[in-house]
């Protein structure tokens, strides 16, 4: 008795045991067994009802299995060499009738990727002649509708890089530093995936690395060095590529504007520098010893027009009233600044 339990719960064991796709083909091997069977019945009730009516016993059956299920690869053909051997025109008819309703119902849709979608739900259910006649169709629009994902993405990648570059406007870049190398700092903290938290120190951009010191683009090495146990990582290869091919002309015309703004303002400061030193000239503010420093903020000075300039900014403060005034001046303003008057005689021998 005890014996007989051990085997029975032995067996139990054995037979609960999970054997993975085995499992999974015998349960559908009894659900094609079943289908089968359902189709059979099926067929013959259709016979039954319209028995001299071809055309009805074949659209009632396309009606009745629409929606079954195909549990197999094999049951999917048998059901379709069922539907050819039942169609009243005969097989090659239906199978020509069956390819012009699928184009039918796919032109019913306006775009590549729709129509695309509806082929791929089709096909889990075409056999396989059928998913031959369409294969080229599907291939077709999969690569239009590649091309076109491809165009979106270019498209939405270069939106965020502008707004993102947009973003860092307000930063001052050296304008004694070339194009080239902004551009290179700036593809760097990109291409590593650090645009997003870069900034602008002395000019040039960079990061703060992990012990909270400022490290330029052109000092990098890797994105670890920033965030050393990041999750995300630098961009992949696919990234990387639309990286090098879409961003440099952006970066080039953000370099190029904010270099022009930044070489305005200080075209526009030294033109004002340049107003306020002709004012102290004019006005006699800088002795002629000083005069120097105003000349300095001029950038393209005519010596003798400032020289001239000075003179009369002495007579303006009174310190010009003789002409032994007058030659002490020229005899400090030629000595001192003779370098700037080329060839000039010497006042000392004036």
């Amino acid at each position: 008795m005890k014996q007989d339990l051990y085997n029975q719960l032995q067996n139990m064991a054995t037979n609960s045991i999970y054997t993975g796709q085995t499992n999974i083909d015998a349960v559908n091997n009894k659900k094609e067994m079943g289908l089968k069977d359902t189709l059979r019945t099926l067929e013959t009730n259709l016979k039954t009802l319209y028995p001299d009516n071809k055309q009805k016993q074949f659209d009632s059956w396309m009606k009745e299995t629409k929606d079954i299920p195909f549990p197999t690869q094999k049951f999917n053909e048998y059901y379709w060499n069922k539907t050819l051997d039942l169609h009243p025109q005969g097989r090659e008819a239906a199978k020509e009738s069956l390819i012009w309703r699928t184009e039918t119902e796919m032109n019913m849709f306006q775009s590549p990727t729709e129509k695309e979608f509806f082929l791929r739900d089709k096909i889990s259910r075409f056999p396989s002649w059928l998913t031959k006649e369409f294969s080229g169709d599907v291939q077709n629009l999969s690569f239009r509708n590649a091309n076109s994902n491809l165009n979106k993405a270019k498209a939405l990648y270069r939106d965020d890089l502008s707004r993102r570059l947009s973003d860092l406007s307000d930063k001052e870049m050296d304008p004694d530093v070339g194009i080239d190398a902004h551009m290179n700092d700036l593809l760097k903290l990109e291409q590593l995936n650090l645009l997003p938290v870069a900034n602008a120190v002395n000019g040039r951009f960079g990061v703060v690395n992990k012990t909270g010191e400022f490290t330029p683009a052109f000092d990098l090495q890797d994105r670890e060095t920033i965030f050393p146990k990041d999750v995300a990582g630098s961009p992949g290869i696919n990234e990387q590529l639309m990286i090098s091919d879409l961003s440099p002309p952006l970066i080039r015309d953000y370099v190029v504007g904010n270099l022009a703004n930044q070489r305005n303002k200080i075209n526009l400061d030294n033109k004002t520098a340049e107003g306020v030193a002709g004012m102290m000239l004019d006005q006699g503010k800088l002795t002629p010893d000083k005069w120097g420093e105003a000349f300095s903020m001029f950038q393209k000075p005519h010596y003798e027009t400032l020289i001239t300039r000075g003179l009369n900014g002495e007579i303006a403060a009174g310190r010009l009233k003789t002409n032994d005034d007058l030659s002490r001046i020229l005899y400090t303003a030629v000595n001192q600044y003779k370098d700037f008057l080329g060839d000039t005689t010497d006042a000392t021998n004036a």
